[in-house]
């Protein structure tokens, strides 16, 4: 606008057939600027002008154009913005007339307005949205809407520029009457999982000097499709559960987790188990949407020591991925140890040996480990000891020589402990009974005896009576007697 108010000149001026003046001058020009000098181009006097009377008029409502008497220039009424006088009409003439009075004289002026660069392209859409599928081929166009600019000629658009991704261009394509239509061209093949938005910025360029440019910004949506199966983010999970876990207890520590680079239900996945055996079905459920494994039934340690499964995640669009789970059962000392009892040697003679056997004790604990390794002890202070013949078994033998008169048998106790923490521990009782052996001679109640016996007793009278004791029990112990000698 600066320039045109400096180049505010007359560009073109000339006398046309029957007295008609055409000038030329640029759009937004201030009111009162100079368009011409009517009195020189029409060759007419001041003095004639000022006498005879001279004024200027147009058929329009508003008036473009004044004339100065003094000297005889026809100026500007107002500014004049040609885009807004003539819109879209490749050449802007303004007419308006020159009436001298006293010579009756009408003379036309036709005022051709000229474009200035005052105006930048611009977009109706300053920000667009592109929404297109991630498989979208590359060399697919899309159009993007035009933009506008009211000047005309070189000052109006001229090109467009695309800015801001590799992953596309621009191409323009020429319409009517010289129209460019811009459009959007995928370059390079999109991957939402990469990059689910792309900003770019389209520039329009009119030809002014200097330029003038006016920008959109695109934002193009890459919307997903199922091209990504689910990752699990291990290939094998392996977990330790002790097997006095409570029924219905989640595994904490133990979740199967899959990531699908998809979105929506794309990337919904669901859990199941693909490979299962029956038992361990029965025993851990797996939660379809968080992945969770929960326990379902009681665990035996001491019955199942192992369960494997295949679990699989499946996305909303039907593609899976499968990992492996495994699953070790603990143990825990949740067994007390067995004792079995076989007499061999019932009831015993108490002249035995001493590490005569008289049983043999079998044991077995369920558990392993430390829970499964058992001791055995006799409980209390007995003429006995316990000899381990095997990995599980132990005989019972004598100690100490036995003596059926001091005890005819003893109620012998055996404890098995494992070593588990706490520790479990069983009993087993035996009571074996010692056989006698004539180990013990009669013995008199009194060393002598002595007596009277009256002269001419009759014959049978008892004289004294002898009682002899015997420990030994049964026949050992019963005593008969004789008088030995005389």
């Amino acid at each position: 606008r600066q320039r045109a108010l400096l180049c505010c000149v007359l560009v073109a001026a000339w006398e046309a057939a029957r007295g008609q003046l055409r000038y030329s001058v640029p759009e937004e020009l201030p009111k009162g600027s100079f368009v011409g000098d009517v009195a020189k181009d029409l060759a007419l006097q001041l003095a004639a002008l000022r006498d005879r009377g001279a004024r200027g008029g147009s058929a329009a409502r508003t008036q473009y154009f004044a004339l100065h008497m003094n000297p005889g220039h026809l100026v500007t009424a107002e500014r004049l913005d040609r885009e807004q006088l003539c819109r879209l009409a490749e050449k802007c003439v303004l007419r308006c007339e020159v009436m001298v009075e006293g010579e009756m004289k009408v003379y036309e002026i036709e005022v051709e307005i000229t474009d200035i660069n005052d105006n930048a392209p611009s977009f109706t859409e300053v920000q667009h949205e592109e929404k297109m599928s991630e498989t979208t081929a590359p060399g697919s166009r899309f159009p993007l809407a035009k933009a506008h600019d009211p000047d005309g000629g070189v000052n109006s658009l001229q090109s467009y520029e695309l800015s801001g991704e590799e992953h596309f261009s621009l191409s323009v394509q020429a319409g009517g009457e010289g129209e460019k239509r811009p459009e959007l061209v995928v370059a390079k093949a999109l991957d939402r999982e990469e990059a689910a938005f792309h900003e770019l910025v389209l520039r329009a360029i009119d030809g002014g000097e200097p330029a003038r440019t006016g920008t959109a910004r695109i934002r193009v949506a890459v919307l997903d499709a199922n091209d990504n199966a689910p990752v699990f983010s291990q290939a094998v999970y392996a977990v330790r559960v002790p097997e006095d876990v409570p029924v219905g207890s989640t595994l904490l520590t133990f979740q199967v987790k899959a990531t699908d680079g998809d979105e929506g239900t794309n990337a919904e996945i669901t859990y199941s188990f693909s490979d299962i055996t029956s038992s361990a079905h029965e025993l851990f459920s797996l939660d379809p949407r968080t992945g969770d494994v929960k326990i379902t039934g009681p665990l035996d340690y001491e019955d199942v020591k192992y369960y494997e499964a295949t679990v699989e995640g499946k996305d909303g669009g039907g593609l899976s991925a499968h990992a492996k789970v495994h699953i070790d059962i603990v143990d825990v000392n949740d067994n007390a140890p067995s004792l079995t009892l076989l007499p061999i040697l019932n009831p015993v003679p108490e002249d035995s040996v001493p590490s005569t056997v008289v049983a043999v004790v079998s044991v077995r604990d369920r558990d392993s480990g430390d829970n499964g390794e058992v001791t055995c002890n006799i409980d209390g202070d007995l003429p006995f000891r316990l000899l381990a013949s095997s990995e599980n078994a132990y005989k019972l033998v004598t100690e100490s020589s036995l003596d059926r008169e001091k005890v005819s048998a003893y109620n012998i106790t055996i404890i098995a402990r494992d070593r588990g923490s706490p520790a479990l521990s069983s009993r087993a009782a035996l009571v074996l009974e010692v056989s006698d052996v004539n180990d013990n001679a009669p013995v008199f109640e009194e060393a002598a005896y002595s007596a009277y016996v009256a002269e001419n007793n009759a014959a049978g009278a008892p004289v004294v009576r002898v009682r002899a004791r015997d420990a030994d029990a049964g026949a050992n112990g019963r005593v008969s007697y004789w008088l030995a000698g005389g």
